[in-house]
């Protein structure tokens, strides 16, 4: 019987040693499908903070071409009408200049010149500022009618378009109908929608 007795001990170990790598292998395949599943749950959140962080990454790249490029439309808007300003400003100088050698009439040279920089200026506006420039040019056309018209008089109307142009040059945020902190902020170019 002891051979019996060792068959069933060799079986009985041979059957546990069987069951036992059987739940070791249950319990090694349920923890590893738990650590894919949580490896896999891990890549997914990073891989959506990533995308997160690749928007925002984006989008701030995206805000500062978009403000760039606004600076310089606004940079091209200042620079367009400094140009229109100063044109206008030295042919309504030669023009004053000649009116007060006072020879009875205008150099039609000069004159059409300044009537030509005096339309440029109107497109460029702003509406003050080509105000400024039309009272400048009715003083310089009534001075050939009205002799109390003189050259102190000339000098004043050239005087306050030169302020009111050098205000608008410094301050373009007023032209732009926008705040000076949103102009510095690089907001939009575009004027505000009117209201209804």
């Amino acid at each position: 019987m002891p051979i019996r007795s060792e068959w069933g001990v060799a079986l009985i170990a041979a059957g546990s040693a069987i069951a036992g790598s059987v739940v070791t292998g249950w319990l090694t395949r349920s923890a590893g499908l738990r650590q894919a599943s949580a490896a896999q749950l891990a890549g997914e959140e990073q891989a959506a903070a990533a995308r997160h962080a690749g928007e925002k990454q984006a989008e701030a790249v995206l805000k500062t071409v978009q403000q760039t490029l606004e600076a310089q439309a606004r940079n091209q808007q200042i620079d367009a009408k400094r140009e229109a300003y100063v044109a206008f400003l030295q042919a309504a100088q030669a023009l004053v200049e000649d009116r007060k050698r006072d020879q009875g009439s205008f150099d039609e040279t000069l004159l059409a010149e300044a009537e030509r920089a005096y339309q440029v200026l109107r497109l460029e506006g702003t509406d003050n500022v080509t105000a400024h420039a039309q009272f400048l040019m009715d003083a310089i056309d009534n001075s050939l009618s009205d002799p109390s018209v003189g050259a102190a008089d000339l000098d004043r109307h050239l005087s306050h378009y030169v302020t009111v142009a050098q205000l608008h040059l410094r301050e373009p945020w007023h032209w732009m109908g926008r705040s000076r902190n949103s102009w510095i902020a690089g907001g939009t170019t575009e004027p505000p929608a009117p209201l209804s």
